[in-house]
């Protein structure tokens, strides 16, 4: 049997729990008080049962939630399984991908997955986002982030090109809700896919859960290609006690990490990226060996090699004061020995 050669996996190191994870933006500043609050079991009888199709009783209460129409709610076996639903169904469209860069590296690996082969379109210096040049890439879909990983901005050209795109715009909004974008809006122009997630600022990446925001033709799109019981019964009984009870824990946990988000930035001298995220992005000398020596100091990092505009970066998740007080101390090291003796943190 002839097998095709697959390049494109997505490669994702087992580190464990001993080292600080800094690496996965996972939300690191909600109490242990939060996830008892949230904890909720199915009964016992419900494992033995297959979930209700599509998980419609977690997309109703996500629509209840955050007052959008009904049938608008996809939910999916995390964000990533939202991006695959959007860009399958590009694929079917038949007219390609653009991938706007630099984003977030499993976009490119589930394009290639689905069989697409994207363009590239890139961000200016400014991170300013051209929608002419997107528009005459002859695409019939485009991938964009916002707020952005790993450059951390907020994309403000993403309406203008809902508005003027012929295509599908797929939306990568996992971290919507650090910049404060609660409820969903560009769904309305109907030719967008917003991608969202429990993993980010809910805290709750485990349990593998995101959905897609859209109008309700193309949610029903979306619908018809995904799997019929994306997640488990414990997902969605935890997903629902969280809207029930958690969103005051997420809400102060954002409000601290901007709080640190700003301290921190303002200790990091040199090129950074910091925006309304969970994360910074830093330029180093050389991100393999500051990555190297952060990990045998106990602190895991992102490297994000040779992305446009980041060509020597690594990406670190905020965490709470104490820990990011210890990880900047040994940053500042890092970076003086990575960088022929010049430090870019005080």
């Amino acid at each position: 049997m002839l097998l095709p050669e697959i390049d494109f996996a997505y490669d994702e190191p087992d580190v464990g729990y001993q080292r600080i994870r800094l690496h996965f933006n996972e939300n690191l500043f909600l109490p242990e008080d939060y996830y008892r609050a949230v904890m909720a079991l199915p009964e016992p009888w419900e494992i033995r049962y297959y979930t209700d199709p599509n998980n419609k009783k977690l997309a109703v209460a996500i629509e209840r939630h955050l007052g959008l129409p009904q049938g608008s709610v996809v939910v999916t076996a995390g964000a990533d399984e939202g991006l695959r639903l959007a860009m399958q169904l590009a694929a079917h469209m038949g007219r390609g991908l653009a991938i706007v860069e630099p984003t977030y590296g499993m976009a490119r690996v589930v394009a290639r997955q689905v069989g697409l082969r994207p363009v590239v379109a890139t961000y200016g210096v400014d991170l300013s986002l051209d929608v002419d040049a997107v528009a005459r890439l002859g695409v019939g879909a485009v991938y964009v982030c916002s707020p952005n990983n790993p450059t951390a901005h907020v994309v403000k050209e993403v309406e203008e090109l809902a508005a003027r795109f012929s295509g599908l715009v797929v939306l990568d909004a996992a971290y919507a809700e650090f910049a404060g974008y609660w409820t969903p809006k560009l769904y309305e122009y109907g030719n967008v896919a917003e991608v969202r997630t429990f993993s980010k600022a809910w805290g709750l990446a485990g349990l593998r859960v995101g959905y897609v925001v859209a109008q309700k033709r193309l949610a029903e799109a979306l619908r018809a290609l995904s799997p019929p019981h994306p997640i488990s019964s414990f997902s969605a009984k935890v997903v629902e006690k969280a809207l029930e009870v958690g969103r005051p824990y997420v809400e102060r946990s954002v409000e601290e990490l901007s709080e640190v988000r700003q301290w921190a930035a303002a200790q990091i001298r040199g090129d950074k990226y910091h925006g309304p995220t969970n994360f910074i992005t830093v330029k180093v000398g050389d991100a393999e060996a500051a990555a190297s020596k952060l990990e045998k100091a106990g602190f895991v990092v992102r490297v994000l090699g040779g992305k446009p505009l980041c060509p020597s970066c690594i990406r670190f998740t905020l965490a709470p004061r104490p820990i990011m007080d210890k990880f900047l101390q040994q940053l500042e090291k890092v970076l003086q020995e990575t960088s022929g003796g010049r430090s870019q943190a005080p």
